[in-house]
Formats: structure tokens, sequence, C-alpha cells
């Protein structure tokens, strides 16, 4: 793997992408009041397809782009092409379904693409695999934290189309920096390169312990998207709530991520199985907490600081798995595979999650709880080999 990377310049990269995952927050609040105040009642519904089926759809190609191409110039180009079409979204306002759908195929690809980077940059700046995805995790958590807020400021002082454009900027920014950094990872040759995309994924679908990783933390992303759901109807109708508790317990959810991320590398130690799956188990349980006691503002939110926690930690657990698991060669592929796995589960848990709302939210929580406690304990047996798959 060569690289030419400029000393210095790995923490400006991470400062840009932190940058930019706000300004990632900023735009997906501004097109969603945009497409609220100006359309249909399918408006919304039609805008969160567009944000996910293209990427979904596109994932296998992404995958194996990342592989073929020099990871960081995808990753410079795409960065370029975000800022251009965020831009012309912000100019001309009814682009912001094509422009969605347009992102989604983007985003995966730059998702992929910052996926096969952070093993360059641990190297770069001499630190271990799962401290650099703690440092991915914790641009993440700032992203979610900062990201509303600022959203929410920009678009009451300088209106949705001009808050549009200071993602676009960030983008822009991004852009930059990762090209002046000269940071760069060279598409390696696999032994035998496949022409038929199927083929080309074979040899990670056949990898048992990949393949329960993604299956078995997939319903943890399902069982999660369920409560998400229902999130909502929780403050509303059971708790007798409104907008500031929600505020609330959303910033602690954050809260919880950032401070899990901080604390990842040292939770995770040589444990990547057990805490990826063990953390799951843990999410699991601050649903069924919530599912049990919902009704209980402060149990509520230690749940949530609680969940954010672990969610944090879990991310980087199975980031680091994921990634030591296969060869460099294969980085972008298992990325596509577990983004398109995870995003499909998304779906099928927000489908879930309306078979309870508006009236039993503790119910979703529940289920998601059993599903969440279940994915962890089964799937780490079935990781270690205990019970067979086959």
């Amino acid at each position: 793997m060569a690289l030419e990377f400029r000393q210095g310049w790995g923490w400006l990269v991470l400062a840009a992408l932190t940058v930019s995952t706000i300004g990632d927050e900023i735009t997906l609040l501004t097109l969603m009041f945009r497409t609220a105040e100006g359309s249909s009642a399918y408006g919304v519904p039609t805008l969160l397809i567009a944000e996910l089926l293209p990427g979904l759809i596109a994932a296998p190609w992404a995958g194996r782009l990342i592989d073929r191409r020099d990871a960081a110039l995808v990753l410079i180009v795409v960065s370029a092409l975000q800022a251009v079409v965020i831009a012309i979204v912000a100019a001309i306002p009814p682009m912001t379904l094509v422009g969605a759908a347009v992102l989604s195929l983007l985003f995966t690809i730059s998702s992929a693409a910052t996926f096969a980077l952070i093993p360059v940059l641990s190297g770069a700046l001499g630190m271990t695999l799962a401290r650099a995805n703690s440092y991915l995790e914790i641009v993440r958590s700032l992203g979610m934290l900062a990201g509303p807020v600022a959203g929410g400021i920009l678009i009451g002082w300088i209106g949705a189309s001009n808050a549009l454009m200071v993602d676009a900027t960030s983008f822009a920014v991004l852009c930059c920096i990762v090209a002046m950094s000269g940071l760069r990872r060279r598409p390696q040759k696999e032994e035998a390169a496949e022409p038929d995309l199927f083929a080309d994924y074979r040899p990670l679908l056949g990898n048992r312990r990949i393949m329960v990783v993604t299956g078995a933390l997939s319903l943890e992303v399902f069982a999660t998207a369920i409560a998400d759901v229902a999130f909502v109807f929780l403050v509303m109708m059971t708790l007798k709530s409104g907008p500031v508790a929600f505020g609330v317990l959303t910033a602690l959810w954050a809260a919880g991520m950032l401070l899990g991320a901080t604390m990842a590398e040292t939770v995770i130690g040589n444990r990547l199985g057990a805490t990826a799956f063990g953390t799951a188990g843990v999410m699991g349980a601050t649903m069924l907490l919530i599912g049990l006691a919902p009704s209980t503002l402060a149990i509520v939110a230690i749940a949530f600081v609680a969940g954010g926690g672990a969610n944090s930690i879990h991310n980087v657990a199975v980031r680091t798995l994921l990634q030591s698991e296969c060869p460099p060669a294969q980085h972008g592929k298992v990325a596509a595979i577990y983004g398109a796995v995870t995003r499909t589960a998304t779906i099928g848990g927000y489908v879930a999650g309306g078979l309870f709302v508006p009236d039993d939210a503790p119910s979703a929580y529940l289920v998601g709880g059993m599903l969440g406690v279940a994915a962890g304990m089964v799937g780490w047996r079935v990781f270690n080999g205990k019970w067979k798959t086959a």
C-alpha cells in the first residue's frame, strides 16, 4: 500500500470530515423542511426513499469501484461532485428530489471510500485501527450533536438555500484538504480479478465470520429502527411531553455517543468480537428498559445515555472488526455489503415500527429490545462457532 502523506495533515483531514458531517446534517434538515413546506402529503416519504434507495442499489458497484481505484482520489472527486449537486439544489428548489437521489449515490461511494481510508490514516497518524475508528465515531457524533442545531439556526437566519450552500462549501473544503494532504490508497491487485460482479464478491460472501457479523448485527439495526419510529410517540403519547423533552432526549443520546466514542478503544482492547456483539446486547437491554418503564422520564433519559454510548462503541468495534477480517483489497466491497444490508434492515425496521404507533410505543421498544438482545447473544455464539450456521 503506497502512502505519500504529508506530516500533520491527518488531523486536518479528520477536521474536514467533521465539518462535512455537520454540513450533511444541515442538508438533511434543510431538505426535509423545504419538502414539508412545499409538497403533498407524500413529499417527505418520497424524499426519504430518494435518500436511501439509489445508494442501496448502487452499493455493490460502489464497493468494487473503491477497491479498483485510489480511494483517496475517489473521495476527492465525489466530494467535489457533492459540492456541485448541493449548490444546484440550493439554487433550483425544484431539483430537490433529483438532487437527493444523486446525493444518495455519492454518499454511498464516499462512505465506502472513507471506510477504506481509515486503515491508511491510522498508519499515517501512528495509531491503532480501533483508535482511528474511534476518532471517526467522534466525528460522526459531533455531526449528529451540532448539525441539527446549526441547521435550525441557519435556516431561520439565512434561509434554506444559503444553509445548503454552507454544506456545499464544507464538501469543497474536504475536497481541497484531502487533495493537498497527499493521502493515497493505491488499489491492490487481487490474485484473480473477476469480471463478473457477483464473482467479485464471492470471497467475501463465503467468509463465514463477516457474514455472521453482517447478518446478526443487521438484526440489531432492524431493532433500533423499530424504536426510532416509536420515539416521537413515546415522548408525546406515553411521557405526555413535547418538543423540549424530545430535544433533550435526542441530545442525551448524542452525548452518550460522544462519550462512548472517547472510551471505545479502551473498552474494545483485544475483544473486538465480544465488544461488537456485547454492545448490541446492551443497546437491546436499554430498549427493553424503556419498554418496561416507559412513563418514567428519568429512566428513559438514563437508557438514552447508555444506549448512545453502547451504540458508539458498537460502531467502532464493528468497523474495526470488518477491516481486520478481510484484506485491504476488499475493504471497499465489505463496506458496501455491510452498508447495503444495514440500510435494508433500517427500511424494514421503519415499516415494522409503523405497526406499533401511535398508541403503543412501549411495545415497539419491548420488541426492539428483545431482538437486540437476541442479536447480541445468538450472533456471538455463532461467530465463535459454538452454534453452527449450516
